[in-house]
């Protein structure tokens, strides 16, 4: 993935429109969920480039070009410094409880 792919997934991520963003604020977390959102979104305006250019996939192609596409973004964004949280975990950033404390 290139790194303009990686600065447009964490826009998205960043701007979720269904819920507030994700990112712990000073923290580099971001949900699992929302990276596989991200994913497809991005997927799905590269099938459909290839579309445009005549390219014809496969359902299983599709399926699994998602998958890969899906993983990919995950090691990007974690060589990038975030973590990737799953559905379910309470994003906990260290700074939020020096804030409290103060």
């Amino acid at each position: 993935m290139r790194p303009v792919s990686i600065m447009l997934a964490c826009t998205i991520l960043s701007l979720s429109a269904a819920q507030s963003p994700s990112f712990a604020r000073g923290c580099r977390q971001v949900l699992e969920s929302d990276v596989k959102i991200t994913s497809m979104r991005v997927y799905a305006d590269v099938l459909a480039n290839a579309a445009r250019n005549g390219w014809d996939y496969t359902p299983e192609s599709i399926v699994s070009g998602s998958k890969r596409h899906f993983e990919e973004m995950k090691l990007q964004l974690n060589d990038a410094g975030y973590e990737i949280v799953p559905v379910g975990v309470r994003l906990y950033c260290k700074r939020w409880d020096k804030l409290a404390a103060r």
